[in-house]
């Protein structure tokens, strides 16, 4: 019996592996709340590595602005924590911040020392996030056939996404422009229509942007959905 074709393209295309991903942080984020001194609006540009949060807290007061660096940032999960200090009246207050991700939004308690704490809500600016995907992404996962090889060229306009798909399948190579693509945020979806023996399979994608990472579903046809990560190329510096 000769084997089926779509069977086997199918077995390429899918990964037999799900990989684990914390919450993606990374970017702008607005608050703009009302406390014991006044009317504060903020930026938040935060960065993850691993578990280590870095960045700055960027604060207006009535016109008087600053800004600030953060420390002892840390995320675990959809946890995240962060210290900002600053000067008021000659003397250093420290503001502890504990939060949840959920999505494009942080729930934070805002501890500002002994005095006052405050629950707040930052935003996420999503430009900054659709920015952030542009560029060339990696992506390499085993199948019950063998290793894929992809490489993601995408670019930006807006909240429109287009590119192309580099793939080294089993040692064939293909290279398809990307369509239907999307951005909103952290979020990502485009089409990839593979083409073998004449005839052409689709593969939505729909994933997660993570910093240098994106963690995607992707649905091979109406038959199987799988997934896997791309990661961001770095250029050379």
């Amino acid at each position: 019996m000769k084997p089926n074709r779509t069977g086997v393209l199918l077995a390429v295309l899918c990964a037999t592996t799900v990989p684990v991903f914390a919450v993606d942080i990374n970017g702008k984020w607005k608050a703009d709340f009302e406390s014991q001194i006044g009317h504060l609006k903020y930026v938040y540009d935060l960065k993850a590595e691993g578990e280590k949060v870095t960045g700055k807290a960027f604060r207006d007061r009535d016109g008087e602005k600053a800004e600030i660096e953060l420390t002892d940032g840390k995320l675990k999960g959809d946890d995240i924590s962060f210290v900002e200090t600053v000067k008021f009246e000659d003397q250093e207050v420290r503001i502890e911040y504990t939060g949840k991700v959920a999505g494009d939004q942080i729930k934070f308690t805002r501890k500002v020392a002994d005095f006052a704490t405050t629950e707040i809500v930052a935003t996420r600016e999503k430009a900054a996030a659709a920015a952030s995907v542009a560029g060339k992404w990696q992506a390499e996962f085993d199948t019950q056939v063998g290793k894929q090889k992809y490489v993601y060229d995408f670019k930006v306009d807006g909240g429109k996404l287009s590119g192309r798909a580099i793939g080294d399948i089993g040692g064939e190579k293909s290279d398809t422009e990307i369509t239907k693509g999307k951005v909103t945020g952290s979020e990502i979806s485009f089409l990839e229509t593979v083409k073998f023996q004449g005839q052409e399979v689709p593969v939505n994608y729909s994933g997660k942007v993570s910093g240098d990472e994106i963690k995607f579903m992707r649905k091979v046809a109406d038959v199987a959905t799988e997934e896997m990560v791309a990661k961001r190329v770095k250029e050379a510096k």
